[in-house]
């Protein structure tokens, strides 16, 4: 973790990226980002359409945009097509402060910001091989914050063109997937069929609830099991299966291997560091 190197205990914890890189996303694949306590998430979409939701709504992101979301987020990305995205956490009292302030002043989707965060992701990767120095790190994260302050705006231009009825399926799905009987309940709690729910879910959003339900389940199972520290019987229940056997049945059909190998496989990792792929910086 870095932070910016400037004389005397005023300036300590002034800006870090403790992490950032690139996320390689498949169409239709549910990528799930975990809340950061105390760091702010920057997500660029560099090609493609990745629509980001979370708890309270749900922005589509276009290829050059750019959006930053609080501490304490939860945050999931649905591909509409194969897409790459860009991805850093920023700490610090500069960070807090610049951003607060764009969330006063305009908002925290920058139209035009997908460029300025691509730019400080490169110019990291073009000195990831000898580590930047925090001195380099944090002027990056500097300019790029810089970059982004007076841009934003509240919501990206027809974000809120989703259906009432989708909107607030995706966030029940995401706060309460862990205790959710299924779509039956969900549809019932919004007061309309199970079949129209179906119906406008997967026009907007392209899976049904049902899938989109399964897919948050099993990402979150899955930054449950790179922890090392539980059972699968544990994860399972946690994450709203029904029974061990039923979790494992389905995390071998979208993962290719039982839950118990995933964990094996990843427990050396940590979990923050999985969430990105081949081309990560951890600072």
């Amino acid at each position: 973790m870095l932070h910016l190197e400037a004389p005397g205990r005023f300036f300590s914890g002034l800006l870090g990226i403790p992490l950032a890189g690139w996320l390689r996303l498949t169409a239709g694949a549910l990528r799930t980002l975990p809340e950061q306590p105390d760091a702010w998430m920057l997500v660029c979409t560099v090609e493609g359409r990745v629509r980001a939701t979370w708890e309270d709504g749900s922005w589509l992101l276009e290829a050059g945009q750019c959006a930053a979301f609080p501490p304490g987020i939860s945050l999931g990305l649905l591909p509409l097509e194969d897409s790459t995205a860009g991805f850093a956490l920023l700490q610090g009292s500069a960070a807090d402060a610049v951003l607060q302030d764009c969330a006063r002043q305009g908002g925290l989707f920058f139209p035009q910001g997908g460029e300025a965060l691509e730019r400080m992701l490169r110019l990291l990767e073009a000195v990831q091989r000898r580590q930047p120095t925090a001195r380099e790190a944090s002027e990056q994260a500097y300019q790029l914050l810089m970059r982004l302050y007076g841009t934003g705006k509240s919501e990206p231009e027809g974000s809120r063109s989703l259906p009432w009825v989708v909107e607030a399926a995706l966030g029940i799905l995401r706060r309460e997937f862990a205790f959710l009987e299924g779509i039956g309940e969900l549809a019932d709690r919004l007061e309309v069929s199970q079949e129209y729910l179906t119906r406008v879910f997967r026009a907007s959003i392209g899976m049904t609830p049902g899938k989109y339900l399964t897919q948050v389940r099993l990402e979150h199972a899955k930054l449950l099991l790179r922890q090392g520290e539980h059972s699968v019987t544990f994860v399972s229940g946690a994450c709203g299966f029904s029974n061990g056997n039923y979790f494992a049945r389905v995390f071998r059909e979208n993962t290719g291997m039982s839950p118990r190998e995933y964990a094996l496989s990843d427990a050396a990792l940590p979990p923050d560091r999985d969430l990105l792929d081949d081309s990560l910086y951890v600072l």
